[in-house]
């Protein structure tokens, strides 16, 4: 009974943080020009979208499978994916913590290592930012003129300081303090080594590490890389599909397609909560967009206010309708397989 509590107390209050972030969002988008464009709007692209974006979660746990594997970790997708549906979630709420989330959610239906996951989730991301890379160099070379545009207007929104004196007081800050912390451990080394904290972190490291080296041991290559382009290929398809969206965007391409999958992508991996930097940034992309085509920046900027917030809701309606599922059965597999 305590634990059903816990569970709807949890509950409650993860949807209430992830609503007042939304809500911070929405407050900052000129509701009448979007109104326009819902009236419209063709939303079989949306859903589209939206259901690429589920398709994802399941790509993305059948990857995972394969790096658990060469661990002797036989899980079920199934597992892998309401553990991700989970960490969607979470992210909405405290920037990062879905991969922590992740790592204990299949801890709790699968008995995986919280350390041994939590590095294959580390092995992931770095893979992911070879792939971010590799389609930035697709941009480079499809949308130089476009990027450079980016570049500049992101440049532009920075604020401006007037005197330099504060960063290098913060330097200097950061300095003192890792001086002082390297003096501090030096001093006590002899009893920190003596503590059992360090023999638990080493154990906790060492378990990182054997998740990360599992790529090494990987038994299915081809699948674990076809696996990747796919779910590359559907983040691409999930910006591109609604351009058919709206009579704006439905002229746009591939090209278009490849440079807001990069800028789209910079928004959702700024630790910002939820993703909500996306919207800002996709408004700046669509400026950058129009500007190099020759059009008006402050048209673009209004076409990716609306863009950017539109595409942006409907994922977070998918992260959260999976995400309070996930809860309900991750809670179930786990106490089914507490009865065994």
């Amino acid at each position: 009974m305590k634990s059903q509590i816990k569970q709807s107390l949890f509950l409650i209050i993860a949807s209430l943080l992830a609503l007042f972030f939304v809500v911070i969002t929405v407050k900052q988008i000129d509701f009448e020009r979007v109104a326009t464009t819902l009236k419209e709007t063709n939303y079989f692209w949306i859903f589209a979208s939206m259901a690429i974006s589920i398709l994802t979660y399941w790509i993305r746990a059948a990857r995972w499978n394969l790096l658990l594997h060469p661990m002797g970790y036989h899980t079920k997708t199934s597992s892998g994916f309401w553990a991700i549906s989970f960490a969607y979630f979470m992210n909405l709420t405290i920037p990062r913590s879905g991969e922590v989330a992740r790592a204990t959610s299949l801890y709790k239906m699968e008995k995986v290592p919280f350390e041994k996951s939590f590095g294959t989730i580390v092995l992931e991301r770095v893979i992911d930012l070879l792939f971010l890379g590799l389609f930035f160099g697709l941009t480079l070379i499809f949308n130089y003129d476009t990027l450079m545009r980016f570049i500049e207007l992101g440049n532009k929104e920075k604020t401006h300081q007037t005197a330099s004196e504060p960063y290098f007081l913060n330097y200097y800050i950061a300095l003192s303090v890792l001086i002082l912390g390297v003096v501090l451990i030096g001093i006590f080394w002899k009893k920190i080594t003596q503590s059992k904290l360090i023999e638990k972190l080493k154990t906790f490291l060492l378990g990182i590490w054997e998740g990360i080296k599992s790529i090494s041991k990987l038994q299915k290559r081809g699948l674990f890389v076809f696996y990747s382009f796919a779910l590359w290929i559907c983040y691409f398809l999930m910006t591109y599909l609604v351009f058919f969206a709206f009579p704006d965007t439905e002229n746009f391409g591939i090209p278009e397609g490849l440079f807001l999958l990069i800028a789209g992508s910079l928004g959702m991996i700024l630790p910002v909560s939820g993703g909500l930097a996306y919207p800002y940034i996709m408004s700046i992309a669509f400026s950058a967009v129009y500007l190099a085509k020759g059009g008006n920046q402050d048209e673009g900027r209004a076409i990716g206010d609306y863009f950017g917030l539109i595409l942006y809701i409907a994922q977070v309606i998918s992260m959260i309708l999976f995400g309070l599922i996930a809860i309900y059965k991750i809670a179930r597999i786990r106490r089914d397989s507490t009865k065994k």
